[in-house]
């Protein structure tokens, strides 16, 4: 049965004090190595989850959380040698929390369940694996959990605790992901979510995480939006009528907010905790785009504009025969707009909606030929110029929301015979490795990554985050600065650097994560420091970044 966590628990005023400490201490225990040593606000944390047994753990990217976890674990475990953990990560991240147990504990088995197994592939594989498991810790990444939940808790008993990493993966509340996860976690003995970036665009993500973590905090979501959200009715037309459907515009009650989650949220800043982590320095480079890439946009803008102005004027000629005026100007105008309207709803018009039509136009911000466009960039070439400039002995991580941009900097690096490697959603799980030795252990002086690449990996030895594009989610940028900002760099300082073109899809994306960076801010403090010094909700972001570039559409001369 699901239990019901709703106020503050018992040992509230012990953990108020024990977040204090800076000389808690950890009793060792037969499975955690010698060799392994805590730092004292790690101690505070695996501490924390051994007297609570359902919150968040959100310190920031790379101060240990894994470790954290670990050690809990072990103290859990050696009181209670019966107890399993369960391990839900991202893909990415599973061949480094197996290898952080080896690292750090001795006696414990760990078993990580991959799509491969002796005469057997994908869903088969991993129903043997489940029907073998007898190790102490299970490891699954979020995809296939979300169709053998019902395997995966069969295979678990009745004794374990689960760990959800990077917990945001189930923060929409009508995702498969977030049932599943929920399903496994109400019957657990204990539950904890890791991730640095619990808000990403919204506080409703808020509740879709603890609604699996610490079920009954806030109520449902309509009590939550009632108490938090700042709401107003918007006119939506859906299958060719109109509807009114209330939209989150702001929020509101912060602080009771703070109060409410802060017995089950243990944060810790990196410049608190860790003074010994780089800064982050933040530069923003402003570009002026070339003028074939002008030419590109500015069709680009035109085509969105004339596309809202048919949809808006088909939409006002239905309605004018719905109220019965049917003469024969009007019947010939929405013929001729109905035919346009059912061009744009086609698969093929669906490439102008308004993701595509965003996406299309950062394509060209970053460079024509992602549109198979034989143009000259102006990012190509600031970054040529940087590379083999200032950014000659430095060692760079470059981040760009579009893979399929990288070959085209590949042909640079190479023109120029400098060594670079690369770590994409595409690449497997042995070859992130050895492009992450490639750039922390060698001379390879750049890496590129992806959002998709980027997850669970250590890039310590950057000391310049070169954004190619920003990413549109402020949690998405800490995460990417996560990557080199670590406890092990050997820098005084990061340099940031902002590509921008001017007057383009660059300057509303980072108008709009600075909003979102504000409101994390607000709640959470400061995760980020330095990030976005320079200036002071996914699908929610779309529609206003679309909304930005409408005006800049109807801004056209």
């Amino acid at each position: 049965m699901a239990q019901t966590f709703i106020g503050v628990p018992a040992c509230y005023p012990q953990l108020v004090e024990l977040r204090k400490s800076k000389t808690a201490s950890f009793k060792g225990n037969k499975y955690l190595k010698e060799t392994t040593k805590l730092r004292y606000y790690q101690v505070v944390g695996s501490l924390h989850m051994m007297m609570l047994e359902r919150m968040i753990l959100s310190d920031g990217t790379g101060l240990g959380k894994t470790i954290q976890v670990i050690a809990a674990y072990t103290w859990l475990l050696d009181k209670d040698p019966t107890l399993k953990l369960f391990v839900i990560t991202p893909k990415s991240a599973m061949l480094q929390w197996a290898e952080e147990f080896e690292k750090f504990t001795q006696g414990i088995s760990v078993k990580a369940i991959t799509a491969e197994y002796p005469g057997l592939t994908g869903p088969e594989a991993r129903k043997q694996q489940y029907k073998e498991f007898k190790e102490n810790v299970l490891i699954i990444n979020y995809d296939p959990l979300r169709n053998e939940y019902e395997a995966v808790k069969e295979t678990l008993g009745n004794n374990y605790m689960v760990v959800m990493d990077e917990c945001s993966a189930f923060k929409s509340r009508k995702a498969i992901t977030h049932f599943a996860c929920k399903y496994i976690a109400e019957s657990a003995r204990r539950v904890y979510g890791l991730s640095a970036t619990i808000i990403k665009n919204g506080l409703e993500e808020v509740w879709g995480i603890y609604d699996v973590v610490v079920p009954g905090l806030f109520g449902n979501i309509t009590k939550f939006r009632k108490d938090y959200c700042v709401q107003e009715l918007m006119k939506l037309r859906i299958n060719g009528k109109e509807r009114r459907i209330p939209k989150t515009i702001g929020y509101k009650n912060l602080p009771m907010f703070k109060q409410v989650i802060d017995p089950y949220l243990l944060i810790r800043k990196k410049e608190e905790v860790a003074t010994e982590l780089p800064k982050l320095i933040s530069r923003k480079v402003v570009l002026d785009m070339l003028p074939e890439q002008k030419d590109l946009y500015r069709q680009a803008l035109s085509g969105i504009l004339y596309e809202e102005r048919v949809k808006q004027e088909y939409f006002e000629i239905t309605d004018r025969i719905r109220n019965g005026q049917t003469d024969e100007g009007i019947q010939k105008r929405f013929l001729e707009l109905k035919e346009k309207y059912d061009q744009f709803m086609t698969t093929e018009g669906r490439k102008k909606g308004k993701l595509a039509a965003l996406t299309y136009c950062q394509m060209i911000s970053n460079g024509p030929q992602l549109l198979n466009v034989k143009a000259e960039s102006s990012k190509e070439l600031e970054f040529e110029r940087l590379m083999k400039e200032e950014l000659s002995t430095e060692k760079v991580i470059l981040f760009t929301r579009f893979a399929s941009g990288i070959p085209y900097l590949e042909i640079i690096c190479e023109r120029n015979h400098i060594p670079y490697t690369k770590i994409t959603g595409s690449v497997t799980s042995n070859d992130r490795l050895k492009a992450q030795h490639l750039f922390q252990d060698t001379a390879c002086p750049l890496i590129f990554i992806t959002t998709a690449g980027s997850a669970a990996i250590n890039l310590q030895a950057a000391s310049v985050i070169l954004l190619y594009d920003t990413p549109w989610a402020y949690g998405d940028l800490v995460q990417t600065l996560g990557r080199a900002q670590r406890i092990g760099s050997i820098r005084d300082h990061i340099l940031v650097i902002h590509f921008i073109n001017k007057g383009t899809i660059d300057v509303r994306v980072m108008s709009k994560v600075s909003s979102k960076k504000n409101l994390s801010d607000e709640v959470l403090g400061d995760t980020a420091v330095g990030a976005l010094d320079f200036t002071r909700n996914d699908e929610k972001l779309v529609d206003l970044l679309y909304d930005d570039i409408l005006e800049d559409a109807k801004g056209l001369k």
